[in-house]
């Protein structure tokens, strides 16, 4: 496309409208582009955990890939060959429709899944490991009583060892 100079900015290049039916065209396609975003950086959040310094990192990267995708969709396949306001709110709107619309249903879906596979474990946990611990408990008490009782009568018997014996007093004749 030719650079075309304006009358009432000379030197500054005029990009000509894109036709609205090329306009649409772009922002349903960078609307598909805030979808796949938006599900990449839920897929992140569900894998990786909800801490704050992640979050952090995750949304620094997510602004970062709005921006790379944004300009690269418009460099690449654009009509315009320009980013674009219509481009940007498109982005920000397939962002809002995942986050208002689909992600509830995933995260839903995630703490569903993540309670379907922790049952097993919790079961073990309620049916052999606590009763387990419990015996084992219970043993290694009666074992350690057992010991003090024993160290508690060897004591006693050093003890009276030390003594003599009243009953064979030996005298020196």
């Amino acid at each position: 496309m030719p650079a075309v100079c304006s009358a009432a900015w000379p030197g500054r290049p005029v990009v000509a409208l894109a036709a609205p039916r090329l306009a649409l065209a772009d922002t349903l396609c960078c609307l598909g582009l805030g979808f796949l975003l938006a599900a990449l950086y839920d897929l992140a959040r569900i894998l990786l955990g909800g801490a704050k310094p992640v979050c952090f990192v995750l949304d620094l990267a997510a602004f970062a890939l709005a921006g790379l995708l944004l300009c690269g969709f418009a460099a690449c396949r654009s009509y315009s060959g320009v980013l674009r306001w219509y481009m940007a709110a498109g982005l920000c709107g397939g962002l809002a429709g995942y986050f208002w619309g689909i992600a509830p249903a995933t995260r839903a879906a995630d703490r569903r899944i993540k309670w379907l596979l922790t049952r097993p474990f919790a079961l073990a946990w309620l049916l052999a490991l606590r009763p387990l611990a419990g015996l084992l408990g219970r043993f290694a008490q009666s074992i350690c009583a057992n010991f003090v009782k024993k160290k508690g009568a060897r004591r006693k018997l050093k003890r009276t060892k030390q003594l003599q014996n009243q009953g064979r007093v030996l005298y020196n004749s």
